[in-house]
């Protein structure tokens, strides 16, 4: 529901700003984590045509929303037309500043419109019953974005402020630091306090890898590639969003969220990769990569990195957990319970099935 304020600012903000006709109707979108979204519908010329609305989270950097903006408009200079597109405004502008709305903490509030994408939201970051079609469908288009992100410079006043894997990797453990300080008695503080010296030996672990991951390929990335962020229709993926993370990056460290993401075992069974999916996703992806002609596939150096950037990946998924469960003001503790013994377990799992991980990855490349 959206109140009647809310409806008036949001029409000023759209007719003010935009040459896209008259507002018709306003349509709150549920269930992002950090953004308000509204699908909008503008009538001009006997025609309606829907359009995405995006309020920034409160928190949201300026330069970093441009930076989204730019790789997106770059994707689509490419071909790579699953990502919606940032409609201008009429000053040329992809951002609009405005004073905040009421519940927007905050100076001002930041906004963008996207065209809409068509098709289902038919999953989640826990939720990874894929089709072997969807799956197929997933690799491709994640190598797609690949081939399309080659070539991209930052404009001016764009840039990412979290910083690359392997920098941001070594502020885990200070941060994981504090949170043992502060932990309490819920079922997730227990479970984060009995694993910590479990976290604190994995994450010792992964920043030894640095030097051997010196020189693989890098370009802007997704980075938060899941089920979640794609919308399908015929079991296939036909749009793909959320770019708020973006950044330039490894590509393995994309392809091995994305396995992390598409192939973990939710509900429930034990945290794990099914093997099966594993191999389905990533034999499709460099297969998807063989095809292409600007990405190449899996270098030699790539595939004997790929087990140890999946136990980071993994890692920087369990960081999300803490740090959005010890910032939440009145977690609900058995969400963010599962969230993080899913994580924790998979730590585990990986560090006991390297091996195994191994085998599968020679199998797919």
């Amino acid at each position: 529901m959206i109140i009647g304020g809310a409806v008036e600012s949001i029409r000023r903000l759209i007719e003010n700003n935009y040459d896209l006709g008259k507002l018709t109707r306003i349509k709150a979108i549920l269930g992002g984590c950090c953004n308000k979204s509204y699908a909008v519908w503008m009538s001009a010329d006997d025609s309606t045509q829907p359009y995405f609305l995006r309020l920034y989270n409160p928190n949201a950097i300026e330069k970093e929303i441009r930076f989204e903006h730019a790789l997106v408009n770059h994707l689509r200079a490419n071909g790579f037309t699953l990502a919606a597109a940032v409609v201008p405004c009429k000053n040329g502008e992809t951002l609009v500043a405005t004073p905040p709305p009421v519940d927007h903490q905050g100076n001002q509030a930041f906004w963008a419109l996207f065209e809409f994408l068509e098709g289902e939201n038919r999953y989640s970051w826990t939720d990874t019953d894929l089709t072997d079609n969807e799956f197929m469908s997933a690799a491709s288009i994640l190598a797609r974005l690949h081939h399309s992100a080659q070539g991209f410079r930052k404009p001016p006043g764009a840039e990412r402020a979290q910083p690359r894997i392997m920098a941001f990797l070594p502020t885990f453990k200070r941060a994981f630091s504090t949170f043992f300080k502060q932990a309490a008695d819920r079922r997730s503080d227990q479970l984060f306090k009995d694993n910590y010296t479990a976290i604190c030996s994995a994450l010792d672990d992964a920043v030894t890898f640095d030097a051997e991951f010196q020189g693989m390929m890098t370009l802007p990335i997704h980075c938060d590639y899941h089920p979640g962020n794609l919308k399908y229709r015929d079991e296939k993926g036909v749009g793909i969003f959320d770019f708020d993370w973006s950044k330039i990056d490894f590509r393995l460290f994309d392809l091995a969220l994305g396995l992390v993401y598409f192939t973990s075992i939710w509900g429930d069974h034990d945290a794990g990769l099914r093997p099966d999916k594993f191999h389905l996703f990533l034999s499709t992806y460099n297969d998807a990569c063989h095809r292409s002609e600007r990405i190449a596939p899996l270098t030699k150096q790539e595939q004997g990195a790929l087990v140890p950037m999946l136990a980071i990946a993994n890692l920087y998924v369990l960081n999300w957990d803490l740090v959005d469960f010890y910032s939440t003001t009145a977690a609900d503790d058995d969400a963010y319970y599962a969230f993080i013994s899913h994580n924790i377990g998979l730590m585990h799992w990986i560090g006991k099935h390297k091996e195994m991980l191994e085998r599968l990855i020679s199998q797919s490349v």
